[in-house]
């Protein structure tokens, strides 16, 4: 509840910009993401999944070059460590800021730039089955933090897509692992997950 709280506040931030701005755009998007995850040791195998996303956005113009957008979505990510599907899902918000290159009225190019916030609504953690080689255990964050870079196409008024690519800032987990033939210890490891999104939106 704390974190669709969280998510409210923020889209009712945009809800309430000021009225000078010169165009207010509604819309839905979605699209696949392609995760992975880092961490601060290489005897940890780590690869891409895809998952999806999806939710509303607002996107609002105060200059015809010069806008900002907000979004809600639901998100699953998926990714390999050590061979391991690890399954995330959260509520992500990106807040970025965009410079329109209009080709003519309807149609141009966009960039974007933001930060994404994520929370955590799936599983807590996640435990390797396969004891006999690793004896881990996957400590979900409740929050994390991303910062996106974004490029896109408006096809039309109401329709656009795009590619963001968002790199992990803080933490997604902690992984406690002992690994055969690598570490004699226990240590804590420090996982980052960086995601490609692919996206359309349509606007009402």
């Amino acid at each position: 509840m704390k974190k669709f709280i969280i998510s409210m506040v923020v889209m009712a931030m945009f809800a309430v910009m000021p009225a000078s701005a010169q165009g207010i755009a509604f819309g839905v998007k979605g699209g696949v993401n392609f995760t992975k995850m880092s961490i601060d040791n290489d005897a940890v195998d780590c690869e891409a999944g895809v998952g999806f996303f999806v939710g509303p956005t607002l996107k609002i113009d105060f200059l015809p070059f010069l806008g900002v957008q907000g979004s809600i979505f639901y998100e699953q990510a998926n990714s390999k460590v050590a061979g391991e599907k690890i399954k995330r899902q959260s509520v992500i918000v990106p807040i970025d800021v965009r410079v329109n290159l209009k080709l003519n009225e309807e149609s141009g190019i966009y960039l974007a730039t933001g930060p994404q916030f994520g929370f955590n609504v799936g599983e807590d953690e996640f435990t390797w089955n396969e004891s006999s080689s690793y004896k881990n255990t996957f400590q979900m964050k409740k929050s994390m933090f991303n910062w996106n870079f974004g490029i896109g196409a408006m096809l039309t008024k109401k329709i656009e897509v795009g590619v963001v690519y968002s790199l992990g800032i803080a933490k997604t987990g902690e992984l406690e692992a002992e690994i055969d033939r690598a570490k004699a210890n226990n240590d804590e490891l420090k996982p980052k997950s960086s995601t490609v999104q692919v996206s359309a939106t349509l606007f009402f």
